[in-house]
Formats: C-alpha cells, structure tokens, sequence
C-alpha cells in the first residue's frame, strides 16, 4: 500500500472534506466490520445495520479525526457497543455485563464440529480475545487497546482460553 493509500493519508484527505477518501476507507473496511458485527449479532441484516451505524459514527469525527492506531482498532469498540445495543433491543432484559449470555454463536463460516462446540464453552470474555487474535488477526496490543484492557489482561485471556480449548481436546 502506497503511502497516498494509507489510512492515515485517508484520514488526512478526509478531513479536508474529501469524500472520495472516505469511501475509499469504507470500501477498505466494510466486510470487516460486517464479519465482526455478525459474530456479535448472528443476522445478516443486524450486522449490515451495525456497518451504517459504525461508519456513520466515524464519518461524524470529520472534519478533525485523528487516528492514534490502527482503524480497527478504532472501529472494534464502537462495532462492539452498536452490536451490544441491538441485542440489547432485542431481549431488553439482559443485563449488557453479562455478554456470555447474549453473544451468539459465530458465523457458519466459523470452525464446524467439535471446534465450534469447544469455542463455544469459553467465557465470552476468553472467546472474544481468541478471536480477536486468530481471525481478525489483531496484535495482543491492537487488542488491549479496542478493548480498553491492559496488554496483560489480554495475554491472561488468550493463555486461558488456549488452555481450555488444549484440555477439551484432551477429553
């Protein structure tokens, strides 16, 4: 990616008012942020609304945003918090701590059989790190700073969730 491409040259043009450079960021991000609103949500049409809400967020930064990380890393808490409201819409009795209770499961596309049931019996908290790594391949450091969580929090919930996928396997 050239320097002129970059998200931070994006930004740059779109706080001058370039419209173009923001499409460009939405073109670049948008299966993305539909992927992760999809985990959060599981209905196609819930996570396409949660892509509209998320960048209409961040089209509401311009003119003056300035990014301090990777936009992923940006994006994940407010994909997060839109999901989280739209699910707490939908069952308005869930307590929105209690995000084992009303994460649902991950897409089709996600490991099938026995890995699916597996991830499935982690806390939310452990399978959200887990995923964070290995499917949107972010950094421990890209992942404690969208969770707004030491970098150490987050090296304690990947090494528990690995372990307890490596002792269900065991069984």
């Amino acid at each position: 990616m050239s320097d002129l491409d970059s998200d931070q040259a994006l930004i740059a043009r779109a706080n001058r008012g370039d419209a173009l450079a923001f499409e460009q960021l939405y073109l670049r991000y948008r299966d993305w942020v539909v992927e992760v609103a999809y985990r959060f949500v599981g209905d196609r049409d819930d996570a396409l609304d949660v892509l509209q809400d998320t960048f209409a967020y961040l089209f509401g930064r311009f003119p003056g945003f300035t990014l301090t990380a990777q936009l992923t890393t940006f994006l994940y808490p407010v994909i997060k918090h839109r999901c989280l409201d739209r699910i707490r819409k939908r069952r308005p009795t869930v307590d929105i701590d209690d995000l084992e209770e009303i994460l649902p499961a991950p897409p089709a596309a996600a490991p099938a059989g026995d890995v699916h049931r597996r991830l499935h019996t982690l806390p939310a908290q452990q399978r959200e790190v887990l995923l964070l790594r290995f499917v949107d391949d972010l950094s421990l450091q890209q992942i404690a700073d969208a969770l707004d969580v030491p970098l150490g929090t987050v090296k304690s919930r990947l090494h528990h969730a690995l372990q307890a996928l490596k002792k269900s396997a065991q069984r």
